[in-house]
């Protein structure tokens, strides 16, 4: 269950209030970097979208299954968690 709560938020699906692509957070935030880990195999993939469509950061698991982390973000126009595969986990940093 995604969990909004605190600073560092946890979204393990892609369904936002039993909706797929549903919007999980819709004014803007600022984005210390995102966190995926926990995925099944190489090639699994998390797409995180601002509320217009536009992809923020796009992970793909690596190899050795280990975390893969995004660069600095900033500010981000609203959130929407597109894609999250493998049971994997993204960890949202917020600032």
């Amino acid at each position: 269950m995604n969990d909004l709560s605190g600073r560092q938020w946890r979204l393990d699906t892609a369904l936002a209030f039993g909706q797929p692509g549903a919007l999980l957070w819709n004014g803007n935030i600022k984005v210390a970097h995102f966190e995926f880990s926990g995925y099944s195999t190489q090639g699994n993939l998390a797409i995180l979208k601002d509320r217009n469509g536009k992809i923020v950061w796009q992970a793909e698991g690596a190899a050795d299954l280990q975390e893969v982390r995004s660069g600095k973000v900033g500010w981000v126009n609203g959130l929407v968690a597109d894609t999250i595969q493998g049971n994997g986990i993204v960890i949202v940093y917020v600032e």
